[in-house]
């Protein structure tokens, strides 16, 4: 009885031990089942939220293994921690604040000019490379200003060294000045004393020249008379030789021309002489009915003829005359000789020609038209000569040159020698009208000169 006894206090025991082991392990079991739940609660969390960050099928790309990688060599990093880090480094390096979001740094990068040309970094580079040409141009800039500066401290220093060397080239003109404004001062009043002693020795001399002139000028005008009568006598000389130039070797040798045509209805004549035989108009001369009626006697005088005639009208090879007198019962008939004393076609006249003349009958005398004077003489056969000398036989003067008033001491040197010009123009004009008036050369005007040798059209 003991031993069942004693047998089943062990079982009990072992039965006491196991229930309380099962009510441990019920205990234990119910409490891991507890936190097991809680685990599947928590876990269902954590991937909810892990979800959040990143989902499954991007855990196995390549760019978030790559983020893992760096995470875990950056100090073993959690990938968000990374990330957070790198996205604050990034901003604060954008914008220099690194809680500005991520909104406000798209619309900050949105108002950056050629921002979506490209990216920011290729953006970053453009400007740099603008600030690079912006900063060469203002090194060169920077260094044409230096270029500058220097040259305008050497140009002041220029300046400064001129402004000194005059002033004090200055300084000493102006003493030399001072110094010559004394020595005027001096000469001024050594020149008042000699022009008092010479003013009084030229008043003195002008009295004496005064006195010289008029004696010379009475001598010059007792010459003057004494000239001109001596003339005179040379003059009546010449005159008594007259008859022996006129007397002919023949009587042929003083026919002038001959009559070619009678024109009775008109009392006109036509002659074998014209303007190249010298024939001019208004010329007269006698009328014979042939040469042997000419016969000068023994005082150097022509017989009359039975006619005079009066040349009307000159061409090139002949004459028109009209008939002044005749003689009744002994017409003028063709082949008539015709005669003038001093008609002589052979001799050549020599001319002076001086002054203005107004030949085409404009009312205005020029230099121009006393050179066609000259060719219309020359054409006629004279010649043209500079000064009455010799054998001049006309001078011919225009209207005198009129002399302006005399420049000023301004005026351009060409006014000074057209002035002087005009002078010694007008001085020859008189002298020629004296030396002519002395000489008793005849003095002609344009009309007189085209009367003598023939109305010569234009």
């Amino acid at each position: 009885m003991a031993a069942r006894t004693g047998a089943s206090v062990g079982v009990a025991v072992t039965i006491t031990v196991l229930g309380a082991f099962a009510l441990g392990f019920f205990v234990t079991t119910m409490v891991f089942y507890g936190q097991a739940q809680r685990a599947q609660g928590d876990l269902a969390t954590a991937n909810d939220s892990y979800k959040q960050f990143v989902s499954p099928d991007q855990r196995e790309h390549a760019i978030i293994r790559a983020i893992l990688e760096e995470a875990r060599a950056d100090g073993n990093k959690t990938v968000v921690e990374y990330l957070a880090g790198n996205r604050s480094e990034l901003v604060a390096s954008i914008t220099g604040d690194s809680s500005t979001q991520m909104t406000q740094l798209r619309d900050q990068l949105n108002q950056l000019p050629d921002i979506a040309e490209g990216s920011l970094l290729d953006l970053v580079e453009k400007k740099n490379s603008e600030i690079e040409s912006l900063t060469e141009r203002l090194q060169e800039a920077e260094d044409q200003r230096r270029a500058a500066q220097q040259a305008a401290e050497y140009e002041a220093n220029r300046v400064a060294s001129i402004e000194s060397e005059f002033n004090s080239t200055a300084e000493v003109m102006q003493a030399n000045v001072s110094d010559y404004s004394d020595r005027v001062v001096g000469l001024e009043g050594t020149l008042n004393r000699i022009e008092g002693r010479y003013t009084s020795r030229i008043e003195e001399t002008e009295s004496d020249t005064a006195t010289a002139l008029n004696d010379m000028q009475a001598r010059l005008d007792d010459s003057i008379r004494d000239n001109r009568i001596l003339r005179d006598q040379l003059a009546r000389l010449r005159g008594e030789g007259k008859s022996d130039r006129l007397k002919p070797v023949n009587e042929a040798e003083l026919v002038d021309g001959r009559i070619d045509q009678v024109i009775s209805a008109d009392d006109e004549v036509l002659l074998s002489i014209g303007r190249n035989q010298k024939a001019v108009l208004g010329m007269t001369f006698a009328v014979y009915d042939n040469a042997t009626e000419i016969r000068i006697d023994s005082l150097g005088n022509y017989p009359a003829g039975k006619a005079v005639i009066e040349i009307i009208e000159v061409e090139d090879d002949f004459s028109r005359a009209r008939i002044i007198s005749s003689s009744e019962g002994n017409p003028i008939l063709r082949n008539n000789v015709i005669a003038n004393a001093v008609y002589d076609p052979s001799k050549t006249y020599k001319f002076v020609v001086d002054g203005l003349f107004d030949i085409n009958g404009d009312g205005i005398a020029s230099g121009f038209e006393t050179d066609e004077l000259e060719a219309l003489i020359q054409q006629w056969g004279g010649t043209i000569e500079d000064e009455v000398v010799g054998d001049i036989d006309f001078v011919v003067l225009g209207e005198k040159p009129v002399l302006p008033p005399p420049p000023g001491p301004g005026a351009p040197i060409a006014t000074m020698q057209e002035y002087v010009r005009l002078q010694r123009e007008i001085q020859r004009y008189d002298d020629l009208m004296l030396r002519a008036e002395d000489a008793s050369i005849p003095l002609l005007n344009a009309n007189r000169l085209q009367t003598l040798i023939g109305d010569f059209p234009n």
